[in-house]
């Protein structure tokens, strides 16, 4: 997750988990809110402010399931944690995610998402929506990928859980860091690493 185009996926990643209040399909919440976001990202002549941040997040921050998506990311030792630790857990990774995605948004205001039809689970309470990213010329990396959306049905809204990246999940690639530290230094040590990613980041301006 460290090139450009990486974090670039990351960034539409959370562009796809919000919606417009009609928006009652998977394939629709990836649509409107690709829309919506990037359209927010174009005001002020695209400057990454204050202003258009929060904007963006507070579309983006309701409509994903971070218990669920930490769960994942955690592994095993989500199920050993306490409930503090895991309320620990959920709210450092949910700030990691939001301030990698902060840093690098308005860079990517002119990519272009194709969404496919949402693949529906037997039951229909979870789907996959597909798309194809292309990314402006002049980024200096490849310009297409393929961007999957896993998403649960949690009463009538849809929410995001997961996102992989030319078949690579996001949940997984977390899951192998996390487990590395837990089997080094516990869950209370993964916590602490969160947090001192997430205070380097802030101290930086928000840059990963």
């Amino acid at each position: 997750m460290k090139t450009l185009f990486s974090r670039l996926l990351l960034c539409v990643a959370f562009l796809s988990g919000s919606a417009a209040v009609w928006a009652n399909t998977p394939d629709d919440v990836v649509r409107e809110t690709s829309r919506q976001v990037l359209d927010t990202l174009k005001r002020d002549n695209g400057k990454n402010t204050r202003t258009v941040r929060a904007d963006v997040e507070s579309l983006v921050l309701p409509k994903f399931d971070f218990t669920r998506m930490t769960a994942l990311a955690v592994g095993r030792g989500w199920r050993d944690a306490t409930p503090e630790q895991q309320k620990l857990l959920m709210e450092q990774f949910r700030t990691l995610l939001v301030r990698t995605y902060s840093s690098t948004m308005t860079r990517f205001k002119s990519a272009q998402v194709e969404v496919k039809p949402a693949a529906l689970s037997t039951d229909g309470n979870e789907a996959t929506v597909h798309t194809e990213v292309t990314l402006p010329a002049g980024t200096g990396d490849k310009r297409t990928a393929s961007v999957d959306y896993t998403l649960i049905k949690l009463g009538t809204a849809w929410r995001v859980y997961n996102v992989s990246i030319e078949g690579a999940s996001l949940v997984t690639i977390y899951r192998n860091n996390f487990n590395d530290v837990i089997r080094q230094n516990g869950v209370d040590g993964l916590i602490q690493s969160l947090k001192e990613k997430n205070e380097g980041m802030a101290a930086k301006g928000g840059n990963a």
